[in-house]
């Protein structure tokens, strides 16, 4: 762990369906001081996301039932309709085409990544999209 949490007291909610990753995925983020809501399927992510208004979403695009385009577009529609900040959102997929690149960009997500995620690189992306956020 580091000396100083890089992500410290940020609200992540965290959309994963498989177990293992979901588990390791939040192990990491909270190691990095962030305060992590995970779940398992794009409704339950789409739900939590509405309620707790996180300041980042993280978010498989490969989910059961409906995928992750389907979770950014019901949370942006909630943000534009509330007139909220929009949270920064990452397309983690292990998906690496254009194609899905593009779409997640597309779609509302602001950033895109690959699976497996390389840890120091998934948080200093959260951390800087955070940042960038904080200042505009």
């Amino acid at each position: 762990m580091n000396e100083v949490a890089r992500l410290g007291h940020t609200r992540i909610v965290l959309i994963e369906d498989d177990p293992e990753s979901r588990a390791s995925l939040q192990l990491l983020l909270e190691e990095e001081g962030a305060d992590v809501i995970a779940v398992a399927d794009a409704e339950d992510g789409a739900e939590t996301a509405i309620r707790v208004l996180p300041d980042a979403v993280i978010c498989d695009l490969d989910l059961p039932g409906m995928d992750g385009f389907y979770l950014i577009q019901r949370l942006r529609d909630h943000e534009i309709r509330g007139n909220l900040p929009p949270s920064v959102a990452i397309a983690l997929t292990g998906h690496d085409g254009d194609e899905y690149r593009l779409r997640s960009i597309g779609e509302g997500f602001q950033h895109f990544m690959t699976k497996p995620a390389n840890p120091d690189e998934l948080v200093t992306l959260i951390q800087d999209a955070l940042n960038v956020r904080v200042v505009a």
